[in-house]
């Protein structure tokens, strides 16, 4: 990851200037091309941040699978990626365990936030799409358990550790809903700042640095 970022800085800055700014519809298929290393980097932080959790906490990991998604042989279901860890000893150490990956989605959505909202906001328009696609999939992975029941799901887990079951889950799940939605309005001005605000007179734009940086994975 670090290596890609590393790469990605340094094409931008190597790009040409007075370079034309690239149109809405060839940032559409950049954003495209942008999704699978996205999807890995949002597994990664997923399922490294259940792992780091459990670190943190004394416990020991078993196993941390990133890619390529497939069957979890001890779920015996296919999943995206999976950690197993052994050693969590009280509901604490579980608690965060499960919620660790929600925490590191709303943290990063929050420094997202703050380039959104402020003049820290990339004039590079690929550089605001880059930071808007992965503020996206940071989204999903926050919100996608408002409409999971599996007994697996962490929130499921989360809700039993807390003796949140049945019709007692309803005033959790309406919070995290809104919760979900204030971040989901925060990505919605990001696409807005992308695609809504021309690019400013005179300013370069690189190319799509992240579709080379795939290479650097």
């Amino acid at each position: 990851m670090i290596r890609a970022v590393a790469v990605a800085g340094l094409l931008l800055a190597a790009a040409p200037p007075g370079q034309a700014a690239p149109s809405n519809q060839r940032l559409v298929l950049t954003g495209l091309a942008m999704a699978p290393p996205t999807y890995l980097l949002g597994v990664s932080l997923h399922e490294g941040s259940h792992a780091l959790a459990a670190l943190l906490v004394g416990a020991e990991v078993d196993a941390l699978h990133v890619f390529p998604p497939g069957r979890d042989p001890r779920a015996n279901a296919f999943r995206f990626g999976w950690t197993y860890v052994r050693g969590l000893r009280t509901s604490g150490d579980k608690i965060a365990f499960y919620l660790a990956p929600k925490i590191a989605d709303a943290a990063l959505l929050g420094g997202f936030a703050a380039l959104v909202f402020t003049r820290a906001w990339p004039t590079n328009r690929y550089g605001e799409l880059a930071l808007t696609v992965f503020a996206t999939g940071l989204w999903v992975d926050f919100s996608k358990d408002l409409v999971i029941f599996a007994a697996r799901n962490d929130v499921v887990k989360l809700f039993g550790l807390w003796d949140l079951t049945g019709g007692r889950q309803l005033p959790a799940r309406l919070l995290y809903a809104v919760a979900a939605a204030g971040l989901g309005w925060i990505v919605v001005r990001g696409y807005q700042q992308t695609f809504d605000r021309p690019p400013a007179a005179g300013l370069s734009d690189a190319p799509p640095a992240l579709a080379l940086v795939q290479l650097a994975f």
